[in-house]
């Protein structure tokens, strides 16, 4: 479990860097596709080539696993959070996370699908405790959107934005 303690430890600096104000913005990359395996799965190899499956069982499999590993690191950071007293609320509810992947399918490298999860309220800027499982934007709108609720105002969409997600607000 050599990889989730070293995790944890990063997801226990990013709480306590938001805890103490030192930073209002983080990147945690907890998994990389290239080069990263996970023996604590059960397997070497690395993720890389098995979400290149060509739809064989054991590789879909051990994608699963490894999207399930990365999933419950961020479970673990958001309820790290959550239970952190911050003025009336969590520390939770003044902040947005997101968990997500820039390919629908790495297989293909499609991008039609995206899985995103976003917890937090963002000082209550988001409504939480939905799925909308039929927003139609792409990976650009989600995050000016994101910027937007977190208190940075835009004047135009950036990057390859093209509108604000008000499903999400």
């Amino acid at each position: 479990d050599k990889c989730s303690e070293y995790m944890q430890v990063m997801c226990d600096l990013n709480v306590l860097a938001f805890q103490t104000d030192l930073t209002r913005v983080s990147t945690y990359i907890g998994s990389t596709p290239n080069g990263v395996s996970y023996p604590e799965l059960g397997f070497h190899d690395e993720h890389h080539s098995v979400t290149h499956h060509n739809n064989e069982a054991t590789k879909l499999d051990k994608v699963a696993k490894i999207n399930a590993f990365n999933v419950a690191q961020f479970a673990y950071m958001v309820k790290k959070m959550h239970s952190l007293r911050e003025g009336d609320g969590t520390l939770l509810d003044n902040c947005i996370m997101m968990w997500g992947s820039g390919l629908e399918d790495g297989n293909k490298h499609a991008r039609a699908n995206l899985p995103f999860v976003i917890a937090g309220k963002g000082g209550g800027t988001l409504k939480t405790g939905r799925f909308l499982p039929n927003v139609q934007g792409n990976q650009g709108d989600l995050l000016g959107t994101l910027l937007t609720c977190a208190g940075i105002p835009l004047d135009r969409p950036i990057g390859i934005a093209t509108k604000q997600l008000t499903e999400m607000i």
